[in-house]
């Protein structure tokens, strides 16, 4: 099971794209750059891209769809603790 001690949200509101997060794992790893967008069957998140040679790849990317779905729905969490509804 992945653990995620924090996320933090930088809110763009742009359309579908709501913003970037940044997510601490396990106290030991930092991903930042993690796009959450919404979409017609719900959030969704694009992890970091590195671009080399005009490709553009994952600089890092979750194993397994449970990681994923974890990702999300922390940040998705942290997302609606700001939002006004």
């Amino acid at each position: 099971m992945l653990k995620i001690n924090e996320v933090r949200i930088n809110r763009i509101n742009k359309g579908k794209f709501l913003g970037y997060a940044s997510i601490l794992i396990e106290g030991g790893l930092i991903i930042e750059g993690i796009e959450l967008y919404e979409g017609r069957n719900g959030r969704y998140i694009l992890m970091p891209l590195s671009r080399q040679k005009n490709v553009r790849r994952n600089s890092a990317y979750p194993m397994t769809e449970e990681a994923r779905t974890t990702i999300l729905q922390e940040i998705s969490a942290k997302y609606d603790e700001g939002v006004e509804v």
